[in-house]
């Protein structure tokens, strides 16, 4: 006899299933043209709970994206986390962020239809968490002299834009010396700054 699911379980799992559905449909067929009747088509849960768990179809999209840029953080996290300085992990971290950009799903979902979705309010929102690690990470190499900058927050908005900005590039085609091209400007801003000591 199958064990009766909790309400609560329920509802877990009915959002994690529009979400997976959701997912699929907005990185290969693109936020405009998915409905939400095709969401839920499959599913077989109603329009209602769509909209009791998200609110409309701008609701799932942004619950979408907010687990892609989670992804992005884990994929970086990934990249670093075996290497003891900070001055290595913040040239592979920026690089790492790039790889993603070529990486199919998250590269359709977060540089191509996001940026034509959400407001910029909400991008520098979810932006705030990776803003937030390199910023921290500038900041360490200031303190240890690795980093030569007149300001440590508006060097970390130069590479942070400096980034988006290259993502977005490297987003736009499948050739992978676009990324290698990305990656080694990106290490370039950054060395070139290095301070003369070391």
């Amino acid at each position: 006899m199958p064990v009766k699911l909790t309400k609560a379980e329920q509802t877990r799992r009915t959002r994690r299933a529009i979400l997976d559905r959701a997912r699929h449909l907005f990185a290969t067929k693109g936020y405009a043209a998915t409905g939400t009747e095709e969401i839920i088509r499959e599913l077989g849960v109603t329009r209602g709970a769509l909209y009791h768990q998200f609110g409309d179809k701008l609701g799932v999209f942004k619950a979408v994206i907010v687990e892609a840029y989670d992804e992005i953080a884990a994929y970086i996290q990934a990249k670093v986390q075996l290497l003891d300085q900070n001055w290595q992990q913040l040239i592979v971290g920026c690089q790492a962020f790039l790889e993603v950009a070529h990486q199919e799903e998250l590269r359709r979902l977060v540089f191509i239809e996001a940026p034509a979705v959400l407001a910029a309010d909400d991008l520098v929102e979810l932006d705030q968490y990776g803003f937030g690690l390199l910023y921290a990470s500038i900041q360490l190499a200031v303190a240890e002299g690795e980093l030569d900058t007149i300001d440590a927050e508006g060097f970390a908005h130069l590479v942070n834009g400096s980034l988006n900005d290259l993502a977005a590039w490297v987003a736009q085609s499948n050739d992978p010396n676009r990324l290698k091209t990305a990656q080694s400007l990106i290490e370039t801003l950054l060395v070139r700054h290095r301070s003369s000591r070391n």
